[in-house]
């Protein structure tokens, strides 16, 4: 009687655990950036990934878009020199650091002389993410500057294998 009592208490402990409603896995990440422009919060989901194979004088960059369908309005490229680093401060004037931005009606701003930043807190390499921080000045041809705040992305890293 005492192996039948076992034997049912052990039946009915795995019945348990086995029944016990598993935590539903989290969403996967998703390409975004959200900043604040000159006051007003700005939201983009559409992105190409950070590559090295179509930058021009940068080792890895990235551009993010309003909407998918524009390419050449409200979109802003970070371009990085070398393999990022955790935490490193990439900043106006350092050798090979871009970014630009532009706005709805297709004027461009780049950077100036003002300080603009860009900072990795996550670096995982070919076919992982990477999600950072930004914040800074940019400026148009004509002068005009525009100012970000509280700048956050994140976005998969992929580049063509040979």
């Amino acid at each position: 009687m005492k192996k039948l009592t076992l034997l049912i208490l052990c039946i009915a402990a795995i019945a348990a655990v086995s029944c016990r409603k598993k935590s539903p896995e989290p969403p996967p990440p998703v390409p975004f950036t959200t900043f604040m422009l000159d006051g007003v919060e700005r939201h983009y989901t559409s992105a190409s990934n950070f590559s090295k194979d179509f930058c021009s004088s940068s080792t890895y960059c990235c551009r993010f878009f309003k909407n998918v369908d524009s390419e050449t309005s409200e979109q802003i490229k970070f371009g990085i020199p070398g393999d990022p680093l955790i935490g490193h401060i990439y900043q106006t004037g350092e050798y090979r650091f871009s970014c630009f931005f532009i706005d709805a009606a297709g004027t461009r701003y780049d950077l100036t002389t003002s300080p603009f930043r860009v900072i990795f807190s996550l670096w995982e390499g070919q076919g992982g993410w990477a999600k950072g921080s930004f914040s800074g000045w940019m400026a148009s041809a004509t002068g005009d500057s525009i100012h970000f705040e509280n700048g956050n992305f994140q976005n998969k890293i992929w580049t063509l294998v040979p």
